[in-house]
């Protein structure tokens, strides 16, 4: 894809999404991640196990970019992203509904933007993917997720729930925290980026744990 559409294409999802909060991430989070699973879809596709497989790139970086699209439905008035408000349906069903028009501005070929469609709708959590680059987009998704970077998404998050650091701390060590990550490890598609999820995982959990630690001062 001509690089100079790509950019534009990210221009206009910089516009819909850098004045829009959530409580995981703060302000513009929801762009930066996108542009984030784009390069890491990018840099996957290039991995040996895809030579010889007819990945279509420009569908996968248009489709990684523009995966959460269907969320900017779920703004509220104050630019509040509400998470899991998309009108009964999930935000890749939506998703793949609504971005035609933010793409039809700069991509012509019909054909391209039926099938980034159909990738964006595939990555909703009860489907099965049909396409490897559905695959790609769902693990680069959650890859984004295992790293040091997720650490200041659980900050802003304590933040805005009006939590300090014991609170961020029991949220780690409970459910949804540290053991949910470790659970989903089973779900990556590629051994590939499973390891670097598991590598990125041991640094942020050895840069929780020494967070935690200077807190409570057990490292004198």
């Amino acid at each position: 894809m001509n690089q100079e559409i790509l950019e534009k294409l990210k221009a206009e999802y910089k516009q819909l999404f850098q004045n829009v909060w959530e409580l995981g991430g703060g302000y513009g989070f929801r762009y930066h991640h996108g542009v984030r699973v784009m390069k890491y879809c990018q840099k996957i596709a290039e991995f040996p196990r895809f030579n010889g497989e007819n990945l279509n790139v420009d569908a996968l970086s248009v489709a990684a970019l523009f995966h959460d699209i269907g969320k900017i439905e779920a703004v509220d008035k104050n630019g509040q992203l509400i998470y899991g408000n998309y009108g009964g349906i999930s935000h890749d069903a939506l998703g793949a509904k609504i971005v035609p028009k933010y793409l039809e501005k700069y991509i012509k070929d019909k054909e391209l933007i039926d099938l980034i469609c159909l990738i964006i709708s595939e990555q909703e959590s009860k489907t099965t993917p049909t396409r490897i680059e559905s695959k790609i987009i769902k693990d680069a998704d959650r890859l984004d997720h295992y790293g040091v970077l997720h650490l200041c998404c659980s900050i802003t998050y304590a933040n805005y729930q009006k939590k300090n650091i014991e609170g961020l701390k029991e949220f780690w060590g409970g459910d949804e925290g540290k053991n949910k990550y470790e659970a989903n490890f089973s779900k990556f598609y590629f051994p590939e980026v499973k390891a670097i999820a598991e590598k990125r995982f041991k640094n942020l959990s050895r840069v929780t744990g020494l967070m935690f630690d200077e807190n409570e001062g057990l490292d004198l």
